[in-house]
This record gives structure tokens, C-alpha cells and sequence, in this order.
């Protein structure tokens, strides 16, 4: 080959290398793309060279990373374009895709391969085929975000409390929330509840997919609240319009409290216990545990049952007064709430037993009779002899 035709050679193959080009964004079908859609990508090829004409015109399209290629599944990844014969002729290569479900919003980057047969040179060498590479081309895919409740410390609450809780925001989606919002919605509570201290709406932020964002608050439950299930709804905002909403579920507790009194009887203590709240009490017991004012002689526990509101009972105990010591009596009620929870409460209350109390009465009562009984048997001993002679003499006539 002499250095004329391989000038025409190489000059040939420089104009070649020139006549396509295609813009950096990809131009699709529908926008913006979702995951889960299916559409289509077109890319402008255009001829740019001076007289040369584009014969056999192949486009490939293939993704540049593993990001790109998981994200996208390309259903036809090569189009032919036949000739394109002038030079600012244009023909649309056109790709069926698929953007998989769980593809995060981005960008995603595509590789363009043009491949092709110039005309042939002046000398009569034979055309060659040449392939134009267009790096970089930007398919733009918008997610589809999804804030979700995935965590709450709110679990069974008391009446008249203040509870310092936290809820856990994730964005599950695919897309991005800019200057998200939560607000806890207390208008459907009929005011059983009250966040201290500010309002009812939160920032999140700017949430991408899988960000998560936490809110900390203090809850106060009214004294009037019922017991039961509460759903409280939380409504999340964003740019874009974007909405969704959540529900907080709690529990208020039936928690109560008691009244108790004694009465002394013979024989025997009772203690009287009224359920003074507004839930019921299941499985109420009544327990006297050791103490140094008081002594339990038998059984220090009484089971007494369920007591609904404004009911009493009483519990029977053998109770005894440590000389020397207070007249407070300690006493623990044990209950089962509404939701199942068991509470003990712990009670003191004054008692004081009268001096002829049936225990004191009874225990003296059994020393006197043995002492009685003592002194008598000593006296007819000591009086056996003059007992006998008195029984030996004889009857007057």
C-alpha cells in the first residue's frame, strides 16, 4: 500500500468517526419514567460528515454500570437504521425498556454504540465499518417515595400521665420527599389527649429512600379518658404534593384506685375496700405483708374478686397489735386493669384495736383457766390430809 491511499485511509476513516451524534439526556416515551414502567427511549442519530453517507446503521444501547443494569432491563437493546445519505439527514433509533419495581430515583447512565459502513475512497479501497461511541447518556428516573410509621414507643397509657414518646418515620419508597411534615391529628381523641409544650406538626426533612427521621414529644392523657383502643392518625406532607397517612394505636388502661375502712368484730378483723374510680378491677386481692405494728395469725392474703365502680367488699383477717409499736396498718390491693395489666397498690391505714380485742380477749382468758386450775389442784394437795380426815369421821347421830 503506498502513503497516498493510506492518507485517503485515514482521512476516510476521521470523517466517518464524525457523522453521528445524540444528546446527553435520553429523550423516553413518557415523563417523567417510574419504576415499574414500561416504555420506550429514542436516540437521534444524525449524519455530520461532508459528502459521506451512512450505510447498514446499527445502534446498541447497554448499561454503563451494575446501578444502571439492575435498575433497567433493556427488552430490545439493538435497532437498525438502514442509510442515512446527506449530510444533516437525521434517523431515531428506538429501545423498549423496562424500569424494574424497586429502582431508586436518579440518574442512570447508558452507553451508545453507532456502528456503520462509510462510502467508499477515491482510490477504490472497499468501505469500511466503523463504531462511534456516545458515553454517558442520562436516562432520569423519578422515584415513587412511601413515608411510613415503623416504630412508636406509644404502647399502654394511664390516665393523668405525661409520657415522653417517640415515633420512627422511613421513607419505604423509591423517590425523595423534600421538607416533609408529620402532624398528629388529637381532634378525633375528643381531647383524652395533649402534646405539651408546642404543636402538633413536625419537620421531618428531606427524606430519600430508606432515610429514616424520628420525632420526640411529651403525650398527656386526661384524667376523664376511657379506657380502650385509640387509633390516632398522622398525616405526612411534602413538595410535590405529596400526602400519605399513618395511625398511632394505644392503649389507655382501666386503671383505678380504692377506699378502704375496718371494722373490728368478734373474733375476727375486716377490712372493707370500694373501688372509688371509673374502671373496673378484676381479680382484686387484698395482702398484709410482715411488718413490725402488726402480726397476721393464718392467712395474710383474701382474694375478693372483681369490683366495678362504686362496689366494696371486705376482706377478713386474724390481726394482731405489736406492743410498743404505731397503729399503722400497711396494705397492698393487687388488680388486673382493663387491658391486663396486674397492679399493686400499697395503702396505710390507721387501726387501732380495742383493749378486749378477741384475740388479746381470748388469750387471756385460756392463761386464767390454767391458772385457776394450777391453784387448785395445790390447794387439795397440800389439803389432802385434813380433806381425807373430814371424809373418815363419823356423822353425828
Amino acid at each position: 500500500m503506498n502513503k497516498v491511499n493510506l492518507i485517503l485511509i485515514i482521512v476516510s476513516t476521521l470523517m466517518i468517526a464524525q457523522v453521528a451524534s445524540a444528546t446527553n439526556y435520553l429523550v423516553t416515551e413518557s415523563s417523567p419514567v417510574y419504576p415499574g414502567d414500561t416504555t420506550y427511549v429514542y436516540i437521534p442519530i444524525k449524519n455530520m460528515g461532508f459528502g459521506n453517507v451512512m450505510e447498514d446503521v446499527t445502534v446498541k444501547l447497554e448499561p454503563k454500570e451494575t446501578a444502571s443494569a439492575n435498575a433497567v432491563t433493556i427488552l430490545n437493546d439493538v435497532d437498525s437504521l438502514g442509510t442515512i445519505t446527506n449530510w444533516g439527514d437525521q434517523r431515531t433509533a428506538k429501545f423498549r425498556i423496562h424500569v424494574n419495581p424497586d429502582t431508586v430515583e436518579g440518574d442512570y447512565f447508558f452507553n451508545v454504540y453507532i456502528t456503520y459502513k462509510g462510502q467508499e475512497t477515491s482510490s477504490g479501497a472497499p468501505a469500511m465499518f466503523a463504531t462511534t461511541k456516545l458515553d454517558d447518556q442520562i436516562l432520569t428516573i423519578r422515584g415513587k417515595p412511601m413515608i411510613m410509621l415503623v416504630n412508636s414507643t406509644i404502647g399502654i397509657l394511664a390516665p393523668m400521665s405525661k409520657n415522653t414518646e417517640t415515633l420512627t418515620f422511613k421513607n419505604t419508597g423509591t423517590g425523595t420527599v423534600q421538607n416533609a411534615v408529620a402532624e398528629i391529628n388529637l381532634a378525633s381523641t375528643n381531647s383524652a389527649f395533649s402534646i405539651l409544650g408546642g404543636g402538633t406538626q413536625f419537620s421531618l426533612g428531606t427524606l430519600k429512600a430508606n432515610d429514616v427521621a424520628s420525632i420526640t414529644f411529651d403525650l398527656a392523657v386526661d384524667i376523664a379518658a376511657r379506657p380502650g383502643v385509640y387509633n390516632i392518625p398522622i398525616t405526612i406532607t411534602g413538595q410535590n404534593n405529596y400526602s400519605s397517612n399513618n395511625l398511632i394505636g394505644l392503649v389507655v388502661a382501666g386503671i383505678t384506685d380504692f377506699d378502704i375502712s375496718y371494722v373490728e368484730t368478734l373474733g375476727s378483723f375486716s377490712l372493707n375496700v370500694a373501688n372509688v374510680g371509673i374502671s373496673t378491677a378484676s381479680a382484686v386481692a387484698v395482702n398484709i405483708p410482715p411488718q413490725k405494728n402488726f402480726s397476721v395469725t393464718g392467712s395474710s392474703t383474701s382474694v375478693i374478686g372483681n369490683l366495678n365502680p362504686g362496689d366494696y367488699t371486705s376482706a377478713i383477717f386474724q390481726l394482731t397489735k405489736t406492743p410498743g409499736s404505731g397503729n399503722d396498718l400497711e396494705l397492698e390491693i393487687q388488680y388486673t386493669d382493663t387491658s391486663g395489666q396486674r397492679h399493686t397498690i400499697t395503702k396505710f391505714l390507721p387501726v387501732t384495736l380495742s383493749a378486749t380485742g378477741p384475740q388479746t380477749r381470748s388469750s387471756s382468758t385460756n392463761y386464767t383457766t390454767w391458772l385457776l386450775a394450777a391453784v387448785i389442784i395445790l390447794v387439795l394437795y397440800f389439803q389432802r390430809g385434813k380433806i381425807a380426815k373430814y371424809f373418815r369421821k363419823p356423822k353425828e347421830k
